[in-house]
């Protein structure tokens, strides 16, 4: 439960930054196109799409702009994500789906975190923070 607390107090500002040497629990940046990165990103915009009830449309990966990794109780996924709105629905949206992007083009900057604790097969979208981008 401490390590959730603190795991809230430190996300609760934004994306983690990170500065000078790693340490135990603190976020390292990783490939933005590796395979773990690439599964918690797509799961992180099923998740954000599911729940994005305003929106007719669903949404899809446009850029991974950054990713970093964080081990606590589990791993975390501290991901910057630039979204496009797509044609396809939201509501009936399948990953494989093949979805262009809509005509009247809608972007968002996102910063999700996604918790994974993999000798429970558990994976969950802890933060979904996301806005329009700074043009």
């Amino acid at each position: 439960m401490f390590v959730w607390f603190c795991v809230f107090v430190y996300t609760s500002a934004g994306c983690l930054e990170t500065t000078g040497q790693v340490m135990t629990g603190q976020p390292h940046k990783v490939p933005v196109n590796s395979t773990e990165v690439l599964v918690a990103a797509l799961f992180a915009v099923v998740e954000f799409n599911a729940a994005n009830a305003e929106e007719q449309f669903a949404y899809k990966i446009v850029n991974i702009t950054s990713a970093k990794i964080q081990v606590v109780a589990g791993i975390n996924y501290i991901l910057e994500l630039q979204l496009g709105r797509t044609v396809c629905k939201r509501n009936n949206t399948a990953v494989n789906e093949p979805c262009v992007f809509h005509p009247e083009p809608k972007e968002l900057q996102c910063c999700f975190i996604v918790t994974e604790i993999p000798w429970e097969d558990s994976r969950v979208l802890t933060q979904n923070k996301c806005h329009p981008p700074n043009h």
